[in-house]
């Protein structure tokens, strides 16, 4: 059906009004286009063709014995191939001084009679010997390194004062490290460990801690009889079917939350699940978004090389503990393929191109050279202004072709029966499969948006064009897309499926870095800097991509843009720059930032509510294989206190310090808990999906987990890369990024803590919602945090 309706649509229609290539035109383009993308798959003539199909076995060769030796050095990690030298000398020595013991050993070793006697026959039983010694060593190193990182006593004790445990287990870790190994991106994946299962009885007693401050003495009572009921009766029975599923699974969360959280949510992807990150918020290199944009390509480009290459050092807790870095290896080639059910990630880290975005046009631009090598910011300079050429002379862009990004923006259902029927064959499938195997989608936006400082009765233009464009703009479905602004401010719009935001951040940072302590830009051009290099860079020229749309079709991308736009202009964003206080002050009064931030946001939403509400704080799970992350609920017992005590004039100061430092106790707890796999919230989600599997629906799960998130909040990690000197570059790092609320009366809050000084907000809301107003809320941030302060300061004094 849909290639009978394609086929009546080319032949009816006038391709002079619709502006649809001719038949033979589709052919030529599909074709290009597939020469573009698959090099080696023909060429202008057949001895190009063949040289293309052999650089293209040779590249593919090349790749895969580095990518098997990568393999294996990583299998062998912390030990090394050069430390077999060393286990044959061992085994020479030993035969040396005890010849005796090792001739009886030799004696036992397979087809030693086969060899002849001799010196033949001794150096096979040396490397037999010293082989099995040092595959031996291998094994009993990795098993001890994955035994000693199950230890997280280290998380539970005070700062700066480790208890002795602690200092053996970082001992024993250096120890084994020591060797010659050189440690690569994902040199410690096999021996983190897997993330632990907690008890039936430990989650639903600390889900009737987290939800006692929200409900009164009746709802409580009748909480706790159900997860008694629950926990002696049907979850008894799901608990052991997980405890299989998390023997066989590498991670018996990650898996279903990627698939029934990201995958299966038929919702937009634009505000509702993606996300964005923001330049640095006082500062640009330059003013020239073609010089920006060259460079930041080129750099991600170097980043995505480090990273396929493992020169990227895996992240390390405390400088010793290994974080899993399972996620890094889709940040490139990523793409979500909308489904009617169900969406499927695909990834295709081989693509030499970027899709390019620039005046309603779609273009391939190759970044990497038939020889590998990545263009120089110069020479994407003369690739972009190329493109600007293109898209300023063409033909004007139909509406379907420039608003078609309006598709990844509504619901998945839709957008996956639209590609179905609309965009399955010809030159449309071929353009489309252009941009979903390119590495990343870079946006050319016309718009020159500044932030608005520290109005927070005014939106914030920047970012709230990093988070959702125009609506047509932003292709949501790659893993990020760079968006370059027309003033030189740049930022990232990213997809979530694939992996949790500190992943793109560092990439981000990473970028930066590399573009800050590069050649820079000219002083008088503000273009980028030459860069002598031996040879002369081969530019194939960039492609624009060709679609053939019926009217149909485009009366479906109109409707699917006014879709778009109603969401956008319903959206509220105010973004904070608080440079009063940061953490600078909270360290000096003992005082977790974290924890702190948190406590104000609550003494904020009480205030702007008056009430206490449902709060989701994100934390990572990345100390375990494969691990994203869990649920801390901000709101307890101890902060609930503190925020009625901080409203109540007759609590002094002093009372009001201590509850405020208990709050903080109890916060940090539940925090690391988290960190350590003993959450609450995604063994319940678990617990569920596997009801759902059994076929038995489970009431009190799917109430606890239909529970909405009135406030939903979540960290940004600062400088996780060593490429920047913090203290003389404070303006220029990240100033964070944010998202759209969860729910529809609900506030969606991101935040960075950027230096001792400097702390970002990124707030959103819907203005369709009468209970929320996300510039009023960032006043009670504000005030919240000044109000902090004070009892702090006046406790001190």
């Amino acid at each position: 059906m849909a290639e009978a309706r394609s086929a009546v649509s080319l032949h009816t229609l006038e391709p002079s009004l619709r502006r649809i290539p001719t038949n033979e035109h589709i052919m030529v383009t599909r074709s290009m286009i597939e020469t573009s993308i698959f090099p080696h798959v023909s060429g202008r003539s057949r001895v190009e063709s063949v040289q293309n199909f052999l650089r293209h076995v040779s590249n593919t060769a090349k790749k895969t014995v580095y990518s098997t030796k990568l393999y294996f050095l990583d299998l062998l990690f912390p030990c090394s191939p050069f430390s077999l030298a060393t286990s044959m000398g061992s085994a020479w020595a030993a035969k040396a001084l005890f010849p005796g013991l090792v001739g009886k050993i030799h004696s036992y070793i397979p087809l030693v009679n086969i060899v002849p006697e001799g010196p033949s026959r001794e150096a096979y039983c040396l490397v037999v010997t010293g082989t099995a010694v040092w595959l031996s060593g291998v094994v009993i190193t990795r098993h001890s390194l994955a035994t000693l990182l199950t230890y997280h006593g280290y998380m539970n004790d005070p700062a700066r004062k480790p208890s002795r445990k602690s200092v053996l287990f970082f001992f024993l870790v250096k120890s084994l490290l020591m060797g010659p190994s050189t440690t690569r991106t994902y040199s410690y994946q096999a021996v983190i460990p897997k993330l632990p299962l907690p008890a039936l009885a430990d989650t639903c007693r600390r889900y009737l801690e987290c939800a006692r401050p929200l409900l009164d003495d009746a709802e409580y009572m009748r909480m706790e009889r159900l997860f008694q009921d629950f926990e002696q009766g049907e979850g008894r029975s799901l608990q052991r079917y997980l405890w299989l599923h998390h023997k066989w699974a590498t991670n018996y969360v990650s898996g279903w939350w990627e698939r029934f959280v990201y995958l299966r949510n038929r919702d937009s992807l634009m505000i509702n699940s993606n996300f964005y990150i923001a330049d640095a918020y006082k500062w640009k290199p330059t003013d020239q978004p073609l010089a920006r944009v060259s460079n930041i390509v080129h750099s991600m480009l170097q980043y995505k090389r480090k990273l396929d290459h493992e020169e990227i050092k895996p992240l390390l807790l405390n400088g010793v503990v290994p974080l899993c870095m399972h996620q890094f290896r889709r940040t490139f080639g990523t793409t979500r393929i909308p489904g009617v059910e169900e969406d499927t990630i695909e990834h295709d880290n081989t693509a030499r191109h970027v899709a390019v975005y620039c005046g309603g046009h779609y273009f391939i631009l190759h970044v990497i050279d038939p020889f590998g090598r990545i263009l120089l910011p110069r020479d994407l300079e003369k690739q972009f202004a190329k493109i600007l050429e293109m898209a300023a002379t063409c033909d004007p862009p139909t509406e379907a072709e420039k608003n078609l990004a309006a598709m990844t923006a509504v619901d998945r259902t839709m957008w996956a029966n639209f590609r179905e029927t609309h965009m399955s064959h010809g030159v449309t499938r071929a353009s489309l499969e252009a941009i979903e195997r390119s590495l990343f989608v870079v946006v050319m936006d016309e718009a020159s948006p500044e932030h608005t400082k520290k109005c927070l009765d005014e939106e914030d233009d920047v970012c709230k064009e990093l988070l959702h464009g125009k609506g047509y703009d932003r292709w949501f479905d790659k893993s990020f897309s760079l968006v370059v602004f027309k003033n030189g401010k740049i930022g990232l719009n990213c997809e979530h499926s694939w992996g949790d935001a500190p992943v793109p951040a560092y990439m981000f940072e990473y970028t930066l870095g590399l573009e800050h302590n590069g050649p820079a830009y000219d002083d008088t051009t503000h273009m980028n800097k030459a860069i002598p290099t031996p040879y002369t860079a081969i530019l194939k020229p960039p492609l624009r991509l060709r679609w053939a749309f019926s009217e149909e079709a485009e009366e479906i991308i109109m409707s699917a843009l006014d879709i778009a736009k109603k969401s956008i202009d319903d959206l509220d964003m105010r973004v904070v720059c608080h440079d009063s206080y940061s953490k600078g002050f909270m360290k000096r009064n003992k005082m977790s930032p974290d924890g702190y931030i948190q406590m104000a946001l609550q003494l904020a939403y009480y205030r702007d509510a008056g009430e206490f509400t449902n709060t989701y704080e994100s934390s990572m799970t990345r100390l375990f294989r494969e691990g994203r992350t869990e649920t801390v609920r901000p709101v307890t017992m101890e902060s609930c206190a503190f925020v009625r005590a901080m409203e109540n004039p007759s609590v002094s100061t002093g009372e009001r310090v201590q509850l405020l430092h208990k709050a903080l106790a109890k916060h940090v707890h539940r925090s690391r808990e988290c960190m350590l796999g003993r959450g609450v919230d995604r063994h319940l989600f678990t617990l569920f999906v596997m009801s759902i599997w059994k076929g038995q629906r489970s009431s009190l799960l799917h109430e606890v987990l239909g529970m909405p998130w009135k406030l939903s909040t979540s960290q940004t990690p600062p400088q996780q890369t060593e490429l920047w000197d913090r203290e003389g570059n404070k303006n220029k790092f990240p100033a964070g990024g944010g998202f759209g609320p969860v729910t529809d009366d609900g506030y969606g809050v991101s935040y960075i803590i950027v230096d001792d000084d400097n702390l970002f907000f990124h707030i959103t809301s819907k203005k369709s919602s009468p209970k929320t107003n996300a510039g009023r809320f960032a006043k009670a941030i504000v005030q919240a945090l000044a109000d902090m302060r004070r009892t702090v300061t006046s406790t001190a004094l």
